[in-house]
């Protein structure tokens, strides 16, 4: 028997390997914001298509990683929208909430075009719950 042709991975696979990686070696949210103890990342896609892609939201605990990067829902869309800044900010004791909007800037094929900008936009919220503070005594 002849071995199966190896495919080329799909951008979808890459995507996702490459996510999975990077969360992997993301440190926790622990370590990232010791007083922090929820962090909810909330994804509020912006009607391009009919019909919108659902809302999406994320809840990391002190154990979590604290990894801020989401693939763009397009199965076909090889896009990452990349929150890491964001979430830095919002682990930052003077901003406990975040939000803002984002364009995914990955490619995709539709409407029989091969390769197209995604550009699907999302408003995005970051919101951190802390500890109390102690009082020094």
């Amino acid at each position: 028997m002849r071995p199966l042709p190896r495919q080329k991975p799909s951008a979808f696979r890459e995507r996702k390997e490459r996510l999975r990686r990077a969360a992997d070696a993301a440190q926790t949210l622990r370590s990232a914001c010791p007083n922090a103890t929820l962090v909810t990342v909330q994804l509020q896609f912006l009607p391009a298509a009919t019909p919108p892609h659902a809302a999406q939201s994320f809840s990391l605990y002190p154990g979590a990683r604290a990894f801020f990067e989401y693939a763009c829902p397009y199965g076909d869309c090889d896009g990452i929208y990349e929150l890491g800044a964001a979430a830095s900010q919002a682990l930052s004791p003077e901003h406990p909430d975040v939000s803002g909007t984002l364009e995914c800037s990955g490619l995709r094929s539709r409407n029989g075009l091969q390769r197209q900008p995604c550009g699907l936009r999302v408003d995005y919220t970051i919101t951190v719950r802390r500890e109390p503070e102690r009082a020094a005594g």
